[in-house]
């Protein structure tokens, strides 16, 4: 089955895309033994396609292109904690911050959400952040923040 579908908009990806030179179109080749319409075996394929964005903004947007040691036990120790940041961000996108933010880059996020001015204060036996007044996150900020107090973490064994 061979789809036929416009350019990405995306540079990078457009790049990737060397088999066929075509100015306007990419050509995807799909073979399967999957027994059901070329539509659905392009919706089933499709999703699986993504991971290229998630291995791109690993290698960008976190520090897995530099593997930091010669040690193989520290480098996967690295590596796991880079792919437990990339999942929190991405847990935290999806169940806590507005829509649009669904697709950010994590240092949007961090700019957005964790970079704030703020005064750490004591009351009442409590400690109380003090958002800046007239931050342009304010109101997205305090939503996830009651959002991430009502997630419920259960444990699996």
């Amino acid at each position: 089955m061979v789809i036929r579908r416009p350019l990405p908009r995306d540079p990078v990806e457009a790049r990737q895309l060397t088999l066929f030179k075509d100015l306007k179109y990419a050509n995807h080749v799909f073979v399967t033994n999957l027994k059901t319409r070329p539509w659905r075996v392009w919706l089933f394929y499709d999703q699986r396609a993504n991971i290229e964005k998630d291995i791109r903004e690993l290698l960008y947007d976190y520090p897995l292109a530099k593997i930091p040691t010669d040690d193989w036990t520290a480098n996967v120790a690295f590596f796991q904690i880079v792919l437990f940041a990339f999942n929190l961000v991405l847990w935290v996108k999806r169940l806590c911050l507005p829509r649009e933010n669904l697709h950010a880059t994590p240092d949007k996020v961090r700019t957005d959400y964790l970079v704030l001015l703020a005064q750490l204060s004591h009351r009442d036996n409590r400690n109380v952040l003090l958002l800046s007044r007239g931050h342009h996150q304010q109101d997205q900020f305090l939503a996830a923040h009651k959002k991430i107090a009502r997630l419920k973490l259960t444990e699996k064994l």
